[in-house]
């Protein structure tokens, strides 16, 4: 229930909607000019006008015009093609010469899809020429609108509804043909509307959920023969198989240059047909990846440069020769490393091609819009955008876009992990996973819910090519979860270790049967530790010259900046945010950075083996840091302690800075006369669903709060570390 609450289901009513017995796509004649479009297309059909399908090259275009193309063929048009522009002679949207082509082949209708709503000039060059043009589109709408016969587009409704490019076409198609639309056509749009990563609701959550049937039953012969051995079961497809495979696989194709391939995949009728044109996909998305890793290196070390003054809320990151195919996908990983919106540009002499991502609860098309001086070409909707503009200074960009940055928008980067629910691993029954299978699709706009579950270890392995990947399962759970990419994690670990993470429920298929795992985001409770430490531990100050890559670890924000100054040193910032730190996490394991400075009060770096030396500058909190530490370095690593260190300091710190009952009472009081109380406090109420403002309140008990508890165990692990002298713990067992 809280979970349907979260996501606005409020009533049985709205509960039906999500089911797959909701029924039919409402009215296509709801949108805007459909009437008009029909019977300008049946008219045309009449008199066996020559039209051409205009497309986008991206997945959501490529989907939308194969829909088109075929929709009129099986209208009874006998003079149809179709006609993608290339992203790198072309750009996005309809062009002159792209018209001018088409009237001298003899085209007299053009009909776009995703894309046209903001091309002008070549909508008064078709009216001039005679060509009619019929544009259906869902993207942001500019000031002035085209010149055309009719414009479908959701936008130019009072409440928009937020259909996908492909899912505009199949409505058009709706209307204009009589009985029901073959299969073929909902598992086309599904792909394209989970490509192009609209809201999972109304319309397109049953498209999507139509789509997954006609897929899976092997109704479009191309996006069967592509997804191979993903297709464990003609019953197993899910969102993710189109939204992390299928979607990169067709977008690769327009990437590169040609987007026809991704086309004829979806229009093959069978596998033979479709298996050339699969290859070349498959071929164009390896070398997408490639680009896309060394741009992501490079960009990211501009974002690196951009903190030492101060990361911008809006980003703009922007280089020479920077792939014009990929900087979306860039856009989007640093996007989500950053939490802020995120633009980057391919820079080509004078000018610049770029896209921008952004956030919850900011509309980036308005926003870029309100700057629209600066662009040459601007389009795009409310997630994400695509411009181009005069070349300039990238980080003078940045400060532009983000002055008027709405304040909700600035505060996303230091919103905590949200989750759903909170639960132990036990209390996950049959009847809970049974369900959620039964609100099934998830996707943006009706995400897969995120659990906060506690735990206890009963036994892990580590799995993958080289160990990076670990597997846990957990004392009277049935599921096994999954960590990916976080194998190093295992080196702390006991059996019988208290485990807290946030992760989510995804269907697991083996021996033809689906069962569930745990998908670890974050291990909340277990850090890296090594068990030997004290092996590489050197009990004395460092000698002046260290060599390698060095982590320093400061007890003070002062000492931190002090000593970044003297060293020229990265510094891991107890005040960031996660993508700050992920972000710079990142560009280390990818940069030649030495040097970096670690607050041992704040966020430690994730860099496990990556350190040649770590080099104490202050007491250790416990055993536990010190261990921690020792898993940032590599095999033979060394570590450096100064053994005259004295802990009084660390356990007065340490003890104020753990919240007590009256303390938390304090901080309560204060947040009914609507002052916030420090972030710890706040993270205590949130997890005990209490809020000082709102009333009245269900008595909770402090442990059912895992920061609380996280709190005060660390506090006693600080004060039991300290019952011998630093020059001891060597001695220790």
């Amino acid at each position: 229930m809280r979970i349907l609450w979260a996501r606005n289901i409020h009533s049985y009513d709205d509960f039906r909607q999500l089911q797959w017995e909701s029924g039919e796509l409402s009215d296509p004649f709801l949108l805007p000019d459909m009437e008009r479009t029909v019977s300008m297309l049946e008219a045309f059909g009449r008199d066996k006008r020559a039209i051409r399908v205009y497309g986008d090259y991206d997945a959501d275009g490529v989907s939308a015009t194969a829909l088109m193309f075929q929709g009129l063929l099986w209208a009874g048009f006998d003079h149809v093609d179709y006609y993608i522009p290339n992203r790198f002679d072309e750009g996005y949207g309809l062009n002159t010469d792209a018209v001018a082509q088409a009237y001298e082949d003899g085209i007299n209708v053009l009909i776009t899809v995703d894309c046209g709503s903001s091309s002008l000039d070549a909508a008064e060059l078709a009216e001039r020429l005679g060509i009619h043009l019929i544009i259906t589109d869902h993207h942001g709408l500019p000031p002035v609108l085209p010149k055309a016969a009719t414009l479908v587009n959701p936008e130019r409704m009072e409440n928009p509804n937020r259909l996908s490019g492909s899912g505009v076409a199949l409505q058009v198609l709706r209307a204009l043909l009589p009985g029901p639309l073959p299969e073929w056509a909902y598992g086309v749009a599904a792909t394209g509307t989970v490509a192009d990563v609209v809201p999972l609701t109304g319309d397109n959550r049953r498209i999507v959920q139509r789509g997954l049937h006609a897929l899976s039953s092997g109704s479009v012969p191309g996006i069967q023969l592509l997804l191979g051995d993903r297709l464990r079961t003609p019953q197993d497809l899910k969102v993710d198989d189109l939204g992390f495979y299928v979607g990169p696989h067709l977008n690769a194709a327009g990437r590169m240059g040609d987007a026809k391939p991704a086309v004829s995949v979806l229009l093959s009728s069978t596998p033979g047909e479709a298996e050339p044109f699969v290859r070349e996909l498959q071929e164009k998305n390896h070398l997408r990846r490639q680009l896309e890793h060394d741009i992501l290196n490079q960009a990211l070390e501009q974002v690196a440069e951009y903190s030492r003054a101060e990361l911008p809320p809006f980003v703009v990151l922007a280089q020479d020769n920077w792939h014009h195919g990929v900087v979306g996908i860039v856009a989007s990983r640093i996007r989500e490393l950053l939490k802020r919106p995120v633009a980057v540009i391919g820079w080509e002499q004078d000018e610049g091609k770029g896209s921008a991502r952004g956030i919850q609860g900011l509309n980036l098309l308005k926003h870029m819009a309100t700057h629209r001086e600066m662009f040459l070409k601007l389009g795009g909707h409310p997630g994400a955008c695509g411009f181009s503009l005069i070349k300039q200074d990238a980080y003078a960009l940045s400060l532009t876009l983000s002055r008027s940055l709405p304040p909700q928008a600035r505060e996303q980067r230091y919103a905590a992990d949200m989750v759903d629910v909170r639960i132990r691993a036990e209390d996950l029954t049959p009847a809970i996973l049974n369900e959620l299978r039964n609100l099934e699709p998830f996707g943006h706009g009706f995400e897969r819910p995120r659990f906060a579950v506690k735990g206890i270890a009963r036994s892990w392995r580590t799995v993958g090519q080289n160990q990076q990947h670990l597997t846990l399962t957990l004392e009277r759970s049935a599921l096994r979860a999954v960590a990916f990419g976080q194998g190093r994690q295992s080196t702390g670990m006991e059996s019988g270790n208290a485990v807290e993470f946030i992760g989510e429920l995804m269907a697991n298929f083996y021996q033809g049967r689906e069962t569930y795992q745990w998908r670890i985001d974050k291990l909340l409770e277990i850090r890296a530790q090594r068990k030997d430490w004290r092996k590489l531990v050197r009990w004395e100050k460092p000698s002046q010259h260290i060599d390698g890559r060095v982590v320093y670890v400061v007890g003070t924000t002062r000492d931190q900046r002090h000593l970044a100054k003297e060293l020229s040193a990265m510094c891991f910032d107890r005040h960031w945010d996660y993508g700050m730190k992920a972000a710079y996490e990142e560009m280390l394991r990818r940069s030649g950075t030495m040097s970096v400075i670690v607050n041992q009060w704040g966020l430690w770096p994730s860099l496990d083996g990556w350190a040649q030396h770590v080099i104490w500058l202050t007491a250790p909190l416990s055993h536990e840091c010190v261990a921690m530490a020792a898993s940032i370095l590599e095999d033979k690593g060394v570590m450096w302690i100064d053994p005259r260190e004295s802990g009084d300091q660390v356990l007065r710190k340490a003890a104020r800075l753990t919240p007590a009952r009256d303390t938390l009472a304090r901080w309560w009081r204060q947040g009914k006369l609507g002052r916030h109380p420090l972030i710890v406090g706040q993270r205590i109420f949130e997890e005990l669903e209490l809020d000082p403002r709102v009333g009245p309140h269900v008595r909770r008990q402090l442990s059912d709060s895992p920061s609380y508890e996280r709190a005060h165990n660390r506090l006693d692990e600080i004060r039991s570390s300290w019952q011998y002298p630093l020059v001891r713990w060597n001695q220790e067992t």
